[in-house]
């Protein structure tokens, strides 16, 4: 079963009719790190929903066009602050165990058993159902790009969801 193919069409009849998916012909090229994973500051890139619940408004789940904003989550964030909002899963069982779609206490604790050299002081959240990109790809990727590294972050791990 093609499940690309029936999601491309039920955006088609529901949402955009003449939705298609963004392609790029030439994968990016690698960029090698520059050191060990062991000396690298790390950030998480996720496309959970993940929003601080008390200090963030939730991402918008009701529109045919998705949410193409991000939120910043402060890598000290308590896992009790942070809540999903995200039209393409269920975000309550997602929560009971957050790691599956933002690892962040993973992240921590491969700091800790200093598997990676430090987590970035900021991490960044979309929410996945995105179905017009251009403002996504020209504005808001680069945005956080430009953040990124401002952070001074050697790798982005970057978990769909």
């Amino acid at each position: 079963m093609d499940f690309t193919a029936i999601e491309k069409e039920f955006i088609r009849q529901k949402v955009l009719p003449d939705f298609d998916w963004t392609r790029f012909d030439q994968p990016t090229h690698p960029v090698p790190l520059k050191k060990p994973v062991q000396q690298c500051r790390v950030a998480l890139v996720t496309t959970s929903g993940a929003y601080l619940r008390e200090k963030q408004q939730p991402f918008t789940t009701k529109s045919p066009t998705g949410d193409d904003s991000f939120r910043i989550i402060p890598n000290e964030t308590p896992i009790e602050a942070i809540a999903l909002a995200h039209p393409g899963y269920n975000t309550r069982r997602a929560l009971q165990d957050l790691d599956c779609v933002f690892p962040l206490s993973l992240l921590n604790r491969l700091q800790r058993h200093e598997e990676i050299g430090a987590t970035a002081p900021r991490h960044f959240s979309f929410m996945g159902f995105i179905p017009q990109t251009e403002r996504l790809l020209a504005d808001i990727a680069p945005q956080v790009g430009v953040e990124l590294q401002r952070d001074q972050v050697d790798l982005a791990l970057l978990v769909p969801s």
